[in-house]
């Protein structure tokens, strides 16, 4: 029949460019490895235009002499295997050898490199994967390559990128992913002429976290080493009180190779359990070790993904590990899954008004659960007309200074006064809509920030955009930067973890997508950024409100049009009906 035909040499590259090469962060993730690999001591990267128009990494490690310099563009040639039996133990971070036919199919490059044994460097340019020219060249020891124009020659592949400065901020977070495997080598990274990030060789990796994130970053974070079951693990996990709303800040190297994994990410936030406000995300860079065989890396064209041979061990493992760290900083203080098993719903629900367990027979107190936020916000079984009731209410005081016991006609309100003072910022903010006219206060003494790791040109043209939210920032050298004023909701409260959070908002994961309206008239940027403001402006569990304080925050709250739920979507009150605290006390 002849139906079933060898493809062409070009459709099988382009085939494999396109595993490998996704984005212009996939190019500089590549030559950077190999860089690593290559036992270069300084590493510089130039990137123009977010990648797309060009490329450059500049190392001076190993190099090749002039015949490797053409061999290591030939598809599966690769200096880091041999056998089947060298795949079991792989200790370097490329060796499919499939990542420079891969970039040289699907962009200009050209590569000068010198082995310091030879005499004359090695020139080698390629043009949508054909050699156009291979010539000795003067060059010092080591390799630099130039990848110019990237997809020119497949316009498809290149209209599916993001605007450049999206496609910069890819680059950024690889680059400090990948700066935080070789802390003695000395890293820069140059954004559009301008150095973004300078990282000198460190002694150690909380020193290379203090370069990249600023100074006193490792301050936050409690060190963890350890040796479990033939695993090894180094490396930093977050206090209980630092978190972010993003996951950038957590990061996981299996055997020095940068990775995901979903059993790694499962451990973590399982230890964690019950200590991290709700949408919030641990901060952990763990680096963990154990025998090759052990761990597959084969599983994913650009080596991102591992598996692991005993991934319930595994997990157990760290789970266990990283839960006794935290158990440690708490004084002791059982945390996590080591807790008592966590209660109902219904037996929280009601913890001053029945103490006793019912017997199997008798039924619990019906509570009835908050809708979701994205439903119809009119009347709901189990609960009274919504501001009205509220409104009427008589407040009788606070339990354990975190939720407001709010006596009406026929039961009672538990409020969460976190999650009740949420929703009141979000709906204030909210008709401040189009933003533009918030309400700033002007700091007596500006406060001075280094902001190491975030894109200057980024952070320059999102200046506008925190301002029309009350952040007023100006250069102040380098990566510092001085804060003049701050939104009046957060004047009182931690504006400088809030911002933080808000740059993390704008640039993770993609801060120019979901700019179509999705609720509320704003934007899916606008509303997370609205959240985190919330967030930070309400008041806090654990704080102690006068009677006119809690009068105030009801009132506000019954004015809200869904006083349900708070901004993430969890429940603000819980309904206990009198009837069912009757029958409780066979009164009925």
């Amino acid at each position: 029949m002849g139906r079933v035909q060898t493809l062409p040499e070009e459709v099988i590259n382009h085939i494999a460019a396109g595993e490998v090469v996704e984005r212009p962060a996939s190019v500089v993730k590549e030559l950077l490895e190999n860089a690593l690999d290559a036992q270069a001591h300084r590493i510089k990267v130039a990137v123009q235009g977010g990648g797309i128009e060009m490329i450059q990494v500049d190392d001076d490690g190993m190099g090749m002499d002039a015949e490797d310099a053409v061999s290591c563009f030939q598809r599966h040639a690769t200096s880091k295997l041999r056998t089947l039996a060298d795949l079991e133990q792989l200790r370097s971070m490329g060796f499919r050898g499939e990542a420079l036919p891969s970039i040289a199919a699907v962009a200009r490059l050209q590569m000068v490199t010198r082995c310091a044994e030879e005499v004359a460097g090695t020139r080698v340019r390629i043009d949508g994967g054909e050699f156009l020219s291979v010539e000795a060249c003067g060059a010092p020891p080591g390799t630099s390559f130039r990848v110019s124009e990237l997809f020119y020659n497949t316009p498809a592949r290149l209209k599916f990128l993001k605007s450049p400065v999206t496609e910069a901020g890819h680059i950024a977070q690889c680059f400090t992913v990948l700066a935080l495997t070789a802390s003695d080598v000395h890293m820069t990274l140059h954004l559009n002429g301008r150095v973004h990030t300078q990282v000198p060789a460190a002694a150690s990796l909380g020193e290379r976290l203090d370069l990249i994130f600023g100074a006193g970053f490792q301050d936050n974070l409690l060190a963890v080493e350890a040796a479990v079951d033939g695993l090894q693990v180094q490396g930093f996990i977050a206090k209980a009180t630092f978190h972010r709303a993003t996951r950038r800040q957590q990061l996981f190297f299996v055997n020095a190779r940068p990775v995901h994994n979903r059993t790694l990410s499962h451990a973590l936030y399982e230890a964690y359990r019950t200590l991290l406000p709700r949408d919030r995300h641990p901060v952990a860079f763990l680096f963990f070790t154990l025998p090759s065989g052990d761990v597959d890396v084969n599983v994913h064209p650009a080596k991102l993904e591992v598996r692991f041979r005993q991934e319930q061990r595994l997990y157990d493992s760290i789970r266990r590990l990283i839960q006794q760290r935290l158990q440690e900083s708490l004084g002791g203080t059982p945390v996590a899954a080591e807790r008592a098993p966590m209660a109902t719903p219904a037996e929280r629900a009601v913890p001053l008004l029945w103490r006793p367990s019912p017997p199997p027979s008798s039924p619990v107190p019906a509570v009835t659960t908050p809708p979701t936020a994205d439903r119809d916000l009119g009347l709901y079984t189990g609960y009274p007309a919504q501001g009205q009731t509220i409104l009427e209410g008589r407040p009788l005081g606070q339990l354990h200074e975190t939720y407001i016991l709010v006596q009406y006609s026929d039961g009672v309100f538990i409020v969460d006064q976190h999650a009740a003072h949420e929703r009141v910022v979000y709906e204030r903010l909210l008709a401040q809509q189009p933003l533009g006219d918030a309400t700033a206060q002007r700091l007596l003494f500006p406060v001075t920030l280094d902001l190491g790791g975030t894109d200057a040109a980024w952070l320059e043209s999102s200046l506008p955009r925190l301002a029309s939210l009350g952040f007023t920032l100006e250069p102040f050298g380098g990566s510092t930067y001085r804060l003049h004023s701050v939104p009046a909701l957060l004047a009182e409260r931690d504006y400088t973890a809030a911002l933080m959070d808000v740059l993390e908002v704008l640039r993770a994961p993609t801060p120019d997508e979901g700019l179509a309206e999705v609720a509320d008239g704003v934007s899916s940027v606008w509303q997370r950024l609205l959240t985190v403001m919330a967030c930070h402006g309400a008041i806090r569990a654990g704080q102690r409100l006068q009677d006119e304080e809690m009068r105030m925050l009801l009132q506000s709250l019954a004015q809200t049009p869904r006083p349900f739920t708070c901004p993430h979507g969890r429940p603000v009150l819980l309904n206990v009906a009198l009837a069912e605290i009757e029958k409780k006390f066979l009164r009925r």
